[in-house]
C-alpha cells in the first residue's frame, strides 16, 4: 500500500515512515499542504496521513483540492487526519473537508495499524460495490441488446428478411399520419408472385422459399430512400410504403421493380411466359384530415385484382381522389381514378 504522508515535522515523519515500513507499506512524504495536492496528484496515494497545522497550505484546505482533484467515486482515497488538538469542533471541520479519520499525536503503532485495517476493509467494500456496478452495467448493455435484437426480429420476415405484417401495418399508421401532417401525397404498392402456386407445386418449397428470397432481394434493391418501406404481406404478397410520392412516381418504381423481377429469369414452366413475374396494384392519395392507410390498401389490393385479372405481370394504377364536402357521417368519400394496365415503360427512379 503507498501512503502519502504529509507533516511538517520530520521527526513524526520518521516515526509514522518507520511504522509503515513495518507494516510492510512505502510512504511519500510532503512538508506542507501545497506539496501534499501535487503529490496525491501525480503518485495516486492508497492512503493519505496529513497533519492539520501546515505551512502554505493547511490540512483542512489540502484536503478539500484533493478531493476535488476526483470527483469519481471509484477513485475514493481515504484520508486520515493526524492532530495534537481533536475535538467536537475539529472533528466537524476535517469532516466536511473532506477527510474519513483522525489520529491523535502522538502516533500509536498500534491504533495506526487498526486504523489502516478498517481504510483497506472500506477501500475493499468500495472496489467491490464498483466490480458490482460493472457488472450490472454489463448485464444491463447485454439486455438492452437483446431487447433490441428481439424487437427487430419481432418486425422481420424469417424468410426474406423484409418487414413482417406487424411491422408494415405500423410503418403505414405512421406514414399516413406525417402524410396528413404534411399535406403530402403517399402511395402503397401491393404486390403479388403470379402463379406461384403452381411454382410450389412443381418445383417444391424449397424451390418456393428461394424464389421468394430472390424477388425480395430485388425490392430492397429497388428501393432507394429511407423513408420506402418494404414487407412481406403474407405468402407470395408483398407491401412497398412510398411516402411523399405522387401516382407518376409510384407508377415508375413498380415499372422498375416489375422489368427487375422479370430480369431475373427464375424458370416457371407453368407460365405464360416461362418466368416468374409479379402483378403490382398501385394506389396514390393525397390525405384528407379524416384519410386512413386501411383505405389505401383496400384501393391498392383492389388494383392488384385487376392487374391480375387483366393477365397478370403489369401494373395497375389508382389515384384516390377526396370527394368534397365530406358525408354526414364524417368519413371521407373517395372516387377512384384507374390507369390502364401496364407491361412497359419507364424505368427511372421516383
Amino acid at each position: 500500500m503507498k501512503v502519502l504522508v504529509c507533516d511538517d515535522s520530520i521527526i513524526n515523519c520518521q516515526i509514522i515512515g518507520a511504522y509503515l515500513a513495518e507494516m510492510g507499506h512505502k510512504a511519500i512524504y510532503a512538508d506542507n499542504g501545497t506539496q501534499a495536492v501535487t503529490l496525491f496528484e501525480e503518485q495516486e496515494p492508497d492512503l493519505v496521513l496529513i497533519d492539520v497545522e501546515m505551512p502554505e497550505m493547511d490540512g483542512y484546505e489540502a484536503t478539500r483540492m484533493m478531493r476535488q482533484s476526483f470527483n469519481d467515486f471509484s477513485q475514493w482515497t481515504p484520508i486520515i487526519f493526524v492532530s495534537s488538538h481533536i475535538d467536537d469542533a475539529s472533528i466537524v471541520k476535517g469532516i466536511e473537508a473532506g477527510g474519513d479519520d483522525y489520529l491523535t499525536k502522538p502516533v500509536s503503532q498500534a491504533v495506526l495499524r487498526a486504523k489502516i485495517h478498517a481504510m483497506r476493509r472500506l477501500v475493499n467494500m468500495r472496489q467491490n460495490l464498483i466490480d458490482f456496478g460493472n457488472q450490472l452495467r454489463e448485464v444491463n448493455d447485454k439486455l438492452m441488446m437483446s431487447n433490441q435484437l428481439l424487437s427487430e426480429l419481432s418486425l422481420k420476415d424469417p424468410l426474406t428478411r423484409l418487414g413482417n405484417r406487424r411491422a408494415f401495418e405500423e410503418s403505414l399508421v405512421r406514414a399516413s399520419r406525417s402524410a396528413i401532417r404534411e399535406e403530402k401525397a403517399i402511395s402503397l404498392l401491393m404486390i403479388d408472385v403470379d402463379q406461384f402456386k403452381s411454382f410450389n407445386d412443381t418445383y417444391g418449397h424449397q424451390a418456393g422459399d428461394c424464389c421468394l428470397q430472390q424477388v425480395a432481394q430485388v425490392f430492397k434493391r429497388g428501393l432507394h430512400r429511407a423513408t420506402d418501406f418494404g414487407a412481406r404481406y403474407g405468402g407470395e404478397e408483398f407491401s412497398i410504403i412510398l411516402p411523399d410520392t405522387a401516382l407518376s412516381g409510384a407508377l415508375h418504381v413498380a415499372q422498375r421493380l416489375r422489368q427487375c423481377v422479370e430480369a431475373l429469369q427464375i424458370p416457371n414452366q407453368k407460365a405464360s411466359n416461362g418466368i416468374i413475374t409479379i402483378s403490382i396494384g398501385v394506389a396514390t392519395a393525397e390525405p384528407s384530415k379524416e384519410f386512413s392507410g386501411e383505405l389505401l390498401v383496400g384501393a391498392a389490393d383492389s388494383a392488384l385484382y385487376e392487374a391480375k385479372q387483366t393477365g397478370r405481370n403489369c401494373i395497375v394504377g389508382t389515384k384516390m381522389e377526396p370527394l368534397t364536402p365530406v358525408s354526414a357521417d364524417k368519413r371521407p368519400q373517395y372516387k377512384m381514378t384507374r390507369h390502364l394496365p401496364t407491361t412497359t415503360g419507364s424505368s427511372s427512379a421516383h
